[in-house]
């Protein structure tokens, strides 16, 4: 049963004018992007955790950072069906739950890119410590990440901030038609807690990790046979991997963190369908990258994903 919205609230925000036809693109562009981010990070989340017979903690890491993208899209179908018919078809209970849900998904995303980073770091800065990493640290790294996110996804549900439909009228995410005291406090904390730290530190971590990566014949001695990751990929490829992640992400979130904090500086009567339509698509549309990097960086893990889809014959090991 879905929930009342005040008057008064629902007086304060505009509707931006879209045509049919803009809806119908972006209606168009929801489904396209969901079902490719939403198979290929399934698949990749399957390869990682389940092609192999020996697991590793590494494959924890990115088996989380796939399934943390595979929930940014997931939900596609809401936001799309509502986009072609140009408005929001669900109620307030269902856009609380949509945004609630994304960020979460979003910022588990983000939490689940800094894991990486830091397995990036620690794999080869500090091959000690590394060596000695188990499944239940990559965990708690885990965990907190998620954490963190469900702490912020959580707030405008329990009246820090509010989730409220997109000015596009087809969507729900943070309001940001609305800026009061409680909107700029929950916006401060989050862009820097959930962007700017996490991405500073990430880019810190793969800076250093770049600049102590050994040549690759000096790698290849060091790898662990038991650890099937570094069978179908190198250090130098992992690093790279990471480094096009980062980026990937930065320019998917960017406009999200842009747009919540833009009315901060601008009257909010001057955003247009454009600024508010390109975020959510900028987000999800960077989940696409992702399966399609690991796949043209290493064969061995294309034929997995083969494997996984059903496509090639299950290699025998002879003895």
């Amino acid at each position: 049963m879905s929930t009342t919205t005040s008057p008064d609230m629902a007086a304060s925000h505009t509707i931006l004018p879209m045509s049919i036809f803009e809806h119908s693109v972006v209606g168009v562009l929801y489904f396209t992007i969901g079902i490719i981010g939403t198979i290929g990070n399934l698949l990749t989340f399957v390869v990682f955790m389940y092609q192999k017979p020996v697991k590793s903690p590494r494959n924890l890491v990115f088996a989380n950072f796939a399934l943390a993208n595979m929930f940014v899209v997931a939900p596609f179908i809401i936001p799309g069906s509502s986009s072609f018919v140009g408005r929001w078809l669900y109620g307030d209970t269902a856009c609380q739950a949509y945004a609630f849900e994304g960020m979460l998904s979003g910022i588990g995303a983000v939490g689940g890119l800094i894991v990486l980073g830091v397995e990036r770091y620690l794999a080869i800065c500090c091959k000690d410590l590394y060596l000695n990493l188990s499944s239940g640290n990559v965990m708690c790294m885990i965990l907190l990440g998620w954490l963190n996110a469900l702490f912020w996804a959580a707030m405008p549900l329990l009246g820090w901030c509010r989730y409220y439909i997109e000015p596009t009228g087809t969507s729900c995410t943070i309001d940001w038609q609305i800026i009061d005291d409680q909107y700029v406090s929950y916006i401060t904390g989050l862009t820097t807690f959930c962007f700017c730290i996490p991405f500073t530190a990430l880019v810190i971590c793969l800076i250093k990790a770049s600049s102590s990566v050994a040549p690759d014949s000096e790698t290849k001695d060091k790898v662990s046979p038991k650890n099937e990751t570094e069978e179908w990929f190198g250090e130098k490829q992992l690093l790279k991997l990471a480094w096009l992640f980062t980026i990937t992400a930065f320019i998917g979130w960017g406009p999200y963190a842009y747009i919540v904090i833009w009315p901060f500086f601008n009257d909010i009567s001057t955003a247009t369908a454009f600024l508010a339509v390109l975020p959510p698509l900028m987000a999800k549309a960077s989940t696409m990258v992702y399966p399609f990097a690991y796949m043209s960086y290493s064969g061995k893990f294309r034929k997995a994903m083969f494997l996984t889809m059903g496509c090639g014959e299950q290699e025998r090991k002879e003895k």
